[in-house]
């Protein structure tokens, strides 16, 4: 069935990048999916790189094709909650309040622009998060956003309350939609109404003000820091080292950290992205590391992992190679570091 679609609206490549690992994840193969987008997976990576909506119904329907399945946003949708500071999202999860963290989760997957694609609207029988768009917007990109968080307040909430009560969208039901089943409850999936005036997410009296479990100042405040960075790098169209950071960030434990790689995604040749960056005062080498250590911090700042985890998520293949670079950084390896936390030297 045809949908009219909001046309203003973009997808950032990142936020397509996530859902098209999520569909491989799902055993969807990758070729027929980068056919389906008709891009690369090197664009795909490219922080500045911007798509047309219409580009994540094309990839829902490689997927439903790839795996035989009419219902496939809420698989892609849960695939696609953020699990470290290397994905889209994660830093939600340390903010003060449930409201804040659920604005905070969805600004940071840079969907429409400048507008933002969800409002909060707050209400005595229970808070809404309002799709903020009169027009009715492609119903691929709503249901798998939807379910990105939902899956995300599930988590964030870590069953000490209850989040979401219902959805509701303003466009009729899809074929084969199977709503958004959370963990071993297959059969007590989310209620969800369909035709309705406004597509949105009805949420239990007094979630939105409930505290973050996991909320950490130090994160939040370092994570501010390097959004600004972001920020700026944004509007400085000749500044290649901040955009190789925000590439090098997000892609940490994923493919594409090679220079060769990120050449390709920023269309140059290898050298030239070498030299453009060696003028700008820094090596690609050196920004790797940097990258590497500001991470490295954010997690012993969330003090949950062990030094194992935390060498693979900074993308280095083995545990003493963490340790070597750690040792470079600060003059004595990261379990001298870990007493302060159980976690980490578990």
């Amino acid at each position: 069935m045809d949908y009219p679609i909001s046309t203003s609206l973009t997808i950032s490549a990142q936020f397509l990048y996530r859902a098209y690992l999520g569909c491989h994840a799902l055993q969807a193969r990758k070729p027929q999916l980068l056919n389906a987008l008709q891009c690369s997976e090197a664009q795909l990576r490219d922080p500045a790189f911007q798509l047309q909506i219409e580009s994540i119904a094309c990839l829902c329907a490689a997927a439903r094709d790839e795996l035989n399945r009419a219902d496939v946003h809420s698989a892609i949708g849960e695939k696609m909650v953020p699990h470290g500071f290397s994905d889209h999202g994660f830093s939600a999860f340390f903010q003060p309040s449930f409201g804040e963290a659920l604005i905070q989760l969805v600004t940071e997957q840079r969907l429409g622009g400048e507008q933002p694609i969800v409002k909060l609207m707050r209400l005595s029988s229970g808070d809404r998060l309002v799709w903020n768009d009169d027009r009715v917007a492609a119903p691929d990109l709503v249901h798998i956003v939807f379910a990105l968080i939902y899956y995300c307040g599930e988590s964030l909430a870590e069953g000490r309350f209850h989040t979401v009560k219902s959805a509701h969208f303003g466009h009729p039901r899809p074929e084969g939609f199977r709503g958004f089943p959370h963990g071993n409850m297959k059969d007590e999936a989310l209620p969800c109404h369909f035709n309705r005036s406004s597509t949105y997410l009805e949420y239990h009296p007094s979630a939105m003000t409930k505290p973050v479990p996991r909320n950490n100042p130090a994160i939040v405040s370092a994570i501010e820091r390097q959004k600004a960075v972001f920020a700026r790098s944004r509007f400085e169209q000749a500044n290649l080292a901040k955009l190789t950071y925000e590439y090098l960030f997000y892609l940490l434990d994923k493919a594409g950290l090679s220079l060769d790689a990120a050449a390709v995604t920023f269309g140059m040749a290898e050298r030239t992205l070498r030299r453009k960056l060696v003028a700008e005062g820094i090596s690609y080498r050196q920004l790797l590391e940097q990258v590497r250590r500001d991470t490295c911090h954010l997690y012993f700042l969330e003090g949950t992992r062990n030094l194992s985890e935390i060498a693979a998520k900074l993308g280095y293949s083995e545990l003493s190679a963490f340790t070597r670079a750690y040792t470079s950084w600060y003059g004595h390896p990261p379990s001298q570091d870990s007493g302060a936390s159980p976690a980490l030297a578990a």
